[in-house]
């Protein structure tokens, strides 16, 4: 194998790598996303008192303040997501035309 093919090698395993960290991140921001809509679904479903976890201790909320910042976090979320799968995407494409230089050096 040549210095140039081993180079491209190299290459396509630092951006799969990267992927892997994308797709773990856009799963964990998944995640998330669904813990705040499952949290916002019982906010509305449950009319008693509310409470969110602050360290170890259990703090009394107002209702209306937790689903603001639910929601709040939810759209940032959302956000976060969007650029990971905009980031994954073109990490998929660049492994794609790496890949191709790849084959290409070996023909």
């Amino acid at each position: 194998m040549n210095e140039d093919a081993q180079n491209i090698m190299a290459e396509m395993q630092q951006i799969q790598q990267k992927l892997q960290q994308v797709v773990q991140q856009t799963e964990q921001t998944e995640n998330e996303i669904n813990g705040a809509r499952k949290s916002l679904e019982e906010l509305e479903n449950d009319g008693g008192q509310v409470y969110r976890a602050v360290g170890n201790l259990m703090v009394a909320k107002d209702r209306d303040n937790l689903k603001d910042e639910l929601e709040e976090r939810k759209e940032d979320l959302e956000v976060r997501l969007e650029s990971l799968e905009r980031k994954e995407d073109k990490l998929r494409s660049k492994l794609e035309e790496t890949q191709q230089k790849f084959s290409q050096g070996l023909q």
